[in-house]
């Protein structure tokens, strides 16, 4: 302000216009200051965003609205209450279990208070190979007869996404309504090119939130980091692969392993799968779907799944109250795999207090031999605080983990998309099942993890740092968590 208004008093021709255009910095950074304000969020973000904004007010902006917490958008709002209403119209999958009235803890929030986020009578496949996950996705797409809906993340163009993408294809000219939506800005080298074939052959092929999204142009900051496929209804498919070599072949460069992992879901469950395709399709092309109709009794198994979801555009995270309920009722385990470790305070919170209550918690996550620098130095930072709580800390090696996983007391599983930081807590679109009392699945989850663990370290206090600059580097990059 100052500054401008020096310029403007050595150049009197200008000294209008320069003072104008100062002036309204100023009263604009007032008004977006009390925007921050209300819309509340952490304490220390928002002051951070107040001192950017009123500091430099054109500059703020700027990076304000390139990157925003959160959707406000009124017209999709409007559509996705018609989308509601129209599947209200729709036979809803019935599963097996208890009444909502006998459900407690983690099981009364999945239900919610219609009951209808927790369906029993579900069977559960785990998929911990690429291999394995690529030929259940592909025999369920060869038999398709209705439909194919894929979101995901990262969708690259190389050898193993232009096989599926081949898959795709041979299903839409069979005469099945393909549509696949990719995240804008994670399959940044998808190109038209790529998906000419697909959509010659009649399949749909859409980004999510493009750079020049005409509801809200150059929203870089919110993405959708959802990995589903749902075939014609029946089968789903959740977990952290996205598509492509290294999430296909289990390899990270030419010596390294990919360590990831699927669910195949079959019975009532995937009807919640696909409501969550059908928002997104939604969110992304204003198109309401009316052709994914399902039988209305298909018993499974007797697994009873919630389907959580959490994003920007939504005022409630079920996906995180779901984690923290889940790790807030362990009585002897936790184990917690995510390839990032910078926890939401809440989190943060929920596994030393498992820990004080003498719970054993176990936390996978990356080295920092596989992990960029800034991000390694930023999850370092929590370390201290877990291993003072008595929390231990596995970091890999080598190969790279991408698994996001969390069991609880050789019981409750939780397999889904979201990294535990902070990015996947506040701004991206996230995905995870919830079994319950899925004891033999929860048994098959943990033989994976006891049988990777060859490949971390345990790391404790004697591992970190103890020079001052040292540690000063970890807690600077911690304060960028929120944007890594």
């Amino acid at each position: 302000m100052i500054a401008v208004l020096a310029v403007a008093a050595a150049d009197g021709s200008w000294q209008p216009f320069l003072l104008a255009i100062a002036l309204l910095g100023e009263l604009l950074a007032v008004v977006f200051v009390y925007r921050v304000l209300v819309r509340g969020g952490s304490p220390s973000s928002t002051l951070l965003w107040m001192l950017v904004i009123l500091a430099a007010p054109w500059i703020g902006l700027l990076l304000y609205y390139l990157l925003p917490r959160r959707l406000q958008l009124r017209r999709l709002r409007r559509l996705r209450v018609r989308g509601a209403r129209l599947r209200e119209v729709r036979p809803r999958s019935r599963g097996a279990g208890e009444p909502p009235a006998a459900r407690r803890g983690l099981a009364a929030l999945l239900a919610g208070a219609d009951g209808s986020g927790l369906v029993g009578g579900n069977a559960l496949v785990w998929l911990p190979s690429g291999d394995e996950f690529l030929q259940r996705a592909e025999q369920a797409i060869r038999a398709a007869r209705r439909h194919v809906h894929c979101t995901v993340y990262i969708f690259r163009p190389d050898q193993a996404g232009l096989r599926f993408l081949a898959l795709l294809t041979a299903a839409a000219r069979a005469g099945v309504t393909v549509r696949l939506l990719y995240d804008s800005i994670g399959s940044f080298g998808l190109k038209a090119r790529h998906l000419a074939e697909l959509r010659a052959a009649g399949g749909c092929a859409e980004p999510f939130l493009p750079l020049l999204w005409k509801r809200r142009p150059f929203t870089m900051n919110l993405r959708n980091h959802r990995k589903l496929l749902v075939v014609d209804g029946e089968v789903g498919f959740t977990g952290g692969r996205n598509v492509g070599d290294e999430y296909f072949t289990d390899r990270f460069g030419q010596q390294r392993r990919w360590l990831d992992a699927m669910v195949e879901l079959r019975g009532p469950a995937v009807d919640r799968l696909q409501d969550v395709f059908v928002e997104d399709w939604c969110t992304a092309t204003e198109e309401v779907l009316a052709d994914t109709f399902v039988p209305a009794v298909r018993t499974a198994g007797d697994t009873a799944v919630g389907i959580v979801c959490s994003g920007p555009d939504r005022e409630e995270s079920d996906l995180w109250y779901a984690v923290v309920q889940a790790i807030g009722e362990a009585v002897t385990s936790v184990e917690l795999s995510s390839p990032y470790l910078v926890p939401p305070p809440t989190l943060l919170f929920a596994l030393q207090l498992a820990s004080a209550r003498g719970v054993r918690v176990r936390v996978y996550t990356n080295g920092p031999a596989t992990e960029a620098a800034v991000l390694y130095h930023a999850q370092r930072s929590h370390y201290r605080r877990l291993l003072e709580a008595e929390v231990e800390i596995y970091e890999t090696v080598r190969e790279y983990n991408h698994a996001k996983l969390l069991v609880v007391d050789a019981r409750t599983v939780v397999v889904g998309s979201a990294n535990m930081d902070l990015r996947s807590a506040n701004l991206n679109f996230e995905l995870a099942a919830v079994a319950i009392d899925a004891t033999a699945l929860a048994a098959e989850v943990q033989a994976t993890i006891d049988r990777r663990r060859a490949d971390f370290r345990r790391i404790t206090v004697a591992d970190l740092p103890v020079r001052p600059w040292a540690r000063a580097i970890d807690g600077i990059c911690g304060l960028f968590s929120p944007l890594l």
